[in-house]
């Protein structure tokens, strides 16, 4: 009797599905335990469940929990990268966004390459080297660009603000009358935005970014907020006066 030599290939469609997911739930566990992070916390907690149901059912509902936190992952991070690498930010912001851009990738196209061939005879044709070959290049693209363009710097503002654990580190900010400048420091692993609706000031602050807006204000109480939504319901609310 002949020997069946053919072997499963080293990396699969299903074992870059697991390693993703399985990456991804590592960095947002650790940077949920380092920064206190509610939101990073419970996407791990999401990848988490997602692997677990990999076992069950021919890992059809782990593939689509792996695919769907992935994709968002990918979109929130992916613009956080760039947009940090365009401004200067550190080189730990962007390495940090654009590890999980990468990771995010390589977990989106393999959970659909998987369910692809798992639902089709012919199966996926691209080989997932190449997904995980691009995923690095991408990781070290952007390393690469933010290293080049590193050292940019902030301009003086008014008022300060930090965004951490879906908070403002001030709620109550005040200014002169006339051209004001606030300035936000964003050090959770989601998009904050310093808004104002009655100013038509809208800032938004990528994964480990600073950003600043500068606007013309008459004396008076404005209610500034993160727009994102579930933030102001978190707290995300303040006042700034503005005197003159």
């Amino acid at each position: 009797m002949a020997l069946d030599t053919r072997r499963s290939p080293v990396l699969s469609w299903n074992r870059l599905v697991a390693f993703s997911g399985l990456a991804a739930l590592v960095l947002f566990a650790a940077v949920a335990a380092a920064n206190g992070d509610l939101e990073a916390g419970a996407v791990a907690v999401g990848f988490a469940i997602s692997l677990g149901l990999l076992r069950f059912r021919g890992g059809l509902l782990g593939k689509l929990g792996i695919g769907f936190l992935a994709a968002v992952t990918l979109f929130f991070m992916l613009t956080a990268a760039i947009t940090n690498v365009g401004s200067g930010s550190p080189l730990g912001a962007v390495l940090l966004s654009g590890g999980l851009a990468s990771i995010a990738l390589s977990g989106l196209v393999s959970a659909i390459a998987s369910l692809a061939k798992q639902n089709s005879a012919t199966g996926a044709g691209m080989s997932p080297m190449y997904v995980a070959g691009a995923s690095l290049l991408l990781f070290v693209g952007l390393g690469a660009w933010a290293f080049a363009t590193s050292g940019s710097t902030i301009s003086a503002a008014d008022a300060t603000l930090v965004a951490d654990n879906v908070a403002f580190s001030r709620t109550d900010l005040s200014a002169e009358a006339g051209e004001v400048t606030v300035s936000l420091s964003n050090e959770d692993l989601f998009w904050h935005t310093f808004s104002i609706e009655s100013l038509d000031v809208d800032l938004p602050v990528p994964v480990g970014g600073t950003r600043s807006v500068t606007f013309n204000a008459e004396p008076g109480t404005y209610e500034f907020k993160c727009r994102i939504p579930g933030h102001p319901e978190a707290g995300m609310i303040g006042t700034l006066t503005v005197t003159g």
